[in-house]
């Protein structure tokens, strides 16, 4: 069974200024697994400051799937907070943002997985930073379990010169071929 959390995430983006959201999982049924999915794809086009908050404690055979989509521009901030404790045997969270910052925004990812039980948990962030952006990812791991299954990946990089040499040689000038670039890295 996947229940989106369409509500909370669906507020805290119309609101501009802070939002948190809570929630503790559990399996509806004894031999049924719960599954909670999140898939934010945002681009950072209104808001001064963007702040997203989620909290989740995740119970036996709970899953926590979140898919980040990010592209900040002007002078806009971002900021993405996940909190994840994996209480329960069996219970595993995927945490994986792509972001682009331009110009002069700044976005910061902090993406905490606490392993409390048999468990499995990812975190992932790979960024492009362009122009005089900036990006810091914070990913965080902490396992107080010896059957904590936990990793995390961050990558922050710039547009390969050769990718956009190439897509010109096709046809496309220099701006369209940086965004055909970052259409791919976001889609």
């Amino acid at each position: 069974m996947t229940i989106p959390l369409g509500k909370c995430i669906s507020s805290a983006l119309r609101q501009s200024n802070a939002s948190s959201s809570s929630c503790e999982l559990m399996p509806l049924k004894r031999n049924e697994n719960f599954t909670l999915s999140i898939y934010s794809f945002i681009l950072i086009a209104c808001f001064v400051v963007f702040p997203t908050y989620l909290l989740a404690n995740l119970k036996a055979n709970a899953k926590f799937v979140v898919k980040e989509r990010l592209l900040t521009h002007d002078r806009r901030k971002a900021l993405s907070v996940y909190k994840i404790s994996l209480d329960g045997d069996g219970s595993s969270a995927d945490v994986v943002s792509r972001s682009i910052a331009k110009d002069y925004s700044y976005q910061k990812l902090d993406a905490c997985i606490s392993g409390n039980a048999r468990c499995n948990g990812h975190t992932e962030c790979d960024s492009i930073i362009m122009d005089h952006g900036t990006i810091l990812a914070v990913p965080s791991l902490e396992a107080n379990h010896v059957d904590a299954a936990l990793i995390h990946e961050a990558a922050i990089g710039k547009i390969a010169g050769e990718q956009l040499i190439k897509l010109m040689t096709l046809g496309l000038d220099e701006h369209e071929a940086e965004d055909q670039i970052i259409s791919g890295f976001l889609g």
